[in-house]
C-alpha cells in the first residue's frame, strides 16, 4: 500500500492582525517496513492562544511524535495503545521539563495533540483536544473517528499538558482496509463538520482528495502541496476563519 499525502499550517488572519506567529503545526513522514512496505505517520497540534510559548510546543508535540514513532516501526515494534500513551509521556515530559528551565507553569506550553499511525493491516488515531481526524467511510462518503472535544464553549478544549495521567487521550485501531484520511485544527472545523448533525461535509474532502488521487509522480504530488497552502490562505478560507489552520490529506488512491 503506498500512500501520497500533503499537508500544511498556515497562519490566520487574525494572527496576522496582531502580529503573532502561526501557533498551528504538523509533521508527517513515510516509513519503510521491514516488508518493505509502507507505513505513514503524521501528527498535527494547535498550541493554545493564551499559552506564552504555544508555537514552541506545537512543533516539538508534532515533530517529536513523528520521530519516536518512526522509531518505533523501524525497530519492528508493534504500535499500540501503550505506545502511543508512551510518545505523549515523553513530550509531556520535554514540555514539562522547557517550563521549568524557563521558570513558567506547564500550561504555558499548552498544545492539542491528534494524529495517525497508518500501517500495512491497521491504522491507529489518537487525539487530545479539538480539531478533527477524517477517514473514509468505505460507502463514497466521510466520517469522523471522535468528535473535537470541545468544552461548553465553542472555543474551549483541552491540551496535552493538562494531566500526566492523559484522561482525554483518546486511541483506537481500526483492523480494517482505510484509504484516505484527512486530519484538521480547529480553524477549519467550522467549514468541514456540521454540529447539528455531527456529520462531515463530505465535499469539501472529496473535492481535495480528487485532485490528490489524480497525483502519480512525487512533482505532482509536490505541486499539490504548495497548492493546498495558497488554498488555505486564500480568500474562500479566510473569509470564514480568521484562525490558523492546518491539513492534512493521505490517500492510497488513484483515479
Amino acid at each position: 500500500m503506498m500512500w501520497k499525502a500533503i499537508g500544511q499550517s498556515v497562519i490566520g488572519t487574525s494572527h496576522l492582525a496582531t502580529n503573532k506567529s502561526c501557533e498551528d503545526a504538523i509533521a508527517y513522514k513515510t516509513v519503510s517496513t521491514a516488508n518493505n512496505e509502507t507505513a505513514l505517520i503524521c501528527c498535527v497540534s494547535d498550541g493554545a492562544g493564551s499559552a506564552a510559548y504555544a508555537q514552541e510546543a506545537s512543533a516539538i508535540a508534532t515533530q517529536k511524535a513523528v520521530e519516536l514513532f518512526e522509531e518505533y516501526i523501524v525497530a519492528e515494534k508493534d504500535v499500540d495503545n501503550s505506545t502511543v500513551m508512551s510518545v505523549a509521556e515523553n513530550i509531556y515530559d520535554l514540555l514539562s521539563n522547557l517550563a521549568e528551565e524557563r521558570g513558567v507553569e506547564i500550561n504555558e506550553f499548552s498544545c492539542t495533540f491528534l494524529g495517525c499511525i497508518l500501517l500495512p493491516g491497521k491504522s491507529v488515531f489518537f487525539q487530545i483536544g479539538d480539531g478533527a481526524i477524517i477517514r473514509d467511510d468505505g460507502n463514497n462518503g466521510y466520517a469522523a473517528i471522535w468528535w473535537p472535544q470541545n468544552g461548553e464553549y465553542s472555543n474551549t478544549t483541552v491540551f496535552l499538558v493538562d494531566d500526566i495521567n492523559f484522561p482525554n487521550l483518546k486511541i483506537t485501531t481500526v483492523n480494517e482496509p482505510i484509504n484516505e484520511v484527512a486530519i484538521l485544527t480547529d480553524g477549519l472545523q467550522h467549514l468541514t463538520l456540521n454540529n447539528e448533525t455531527s456529520s462531515v461535509h463530505g465535499p469539501f474532502f472529496s473535492d481535495l482528495f480528487r485532485w490528490l488521487r489524480m497525483a502519480t509522480k512525487p512533482e505532482e504530488i509536490e505541486i499539490l502541496n504548495d497548492k493546498l497552502k495558497e488554498f488555505l490562505s486564500g480568500q474562500m478560507i479566510n473569509s470564514r476563519t480568521d484562525d490558523d489552520k492546518t491539513l492534512f490529506l493521505a490517500t492510497t488512491l488513484n483515479k
